[in-house]
């Protein structure tokens, strides 16, 4: 397999993210209690109903703060990953 560039998988890592979040805020806006359910599926045993109760209505300036973390998150996430495949590629004994 060929190198992997650094700022290509970082583009489509931030992408990704900033798709996901939206995707979930989204959710969060139609299916408050589908979502809580959903989420809470994958915590085996923890509820996150507590949360539910102290949430904060959804605001534009809100949802974008999160895509806009989500999204740089995934950026520095899918640079580190390319960097770290390139040098784990190039040793001998890695793979």
């Amino acid at each position: 397999m060929d190198r992997l560039n650094p700022w290509t998988t970082g583009i489509a890592l931030a992408a990704t993210f900033a798709l996901l979040n939206a995707a979930c805020a989204i959710a969060v806006a139609l299916w408050p209690q589908g979502t809580l359910d959903f989420f809470n599926a994958w915590f085996h045993g923890i509820s996150l109903a507590p949360l539910q109760a102290a949430s904060k209505p959804l605001t534009v300036g809100g949802v974008l703060y999160g895509l806009v973390g989500a999204a740089a998150t995934g950026f520095a996430v899918g640079v580190v990953y390319a960097v770290s495949y390139n040098l784990i590629r190039r040793c001998p004994g890695c793979h």
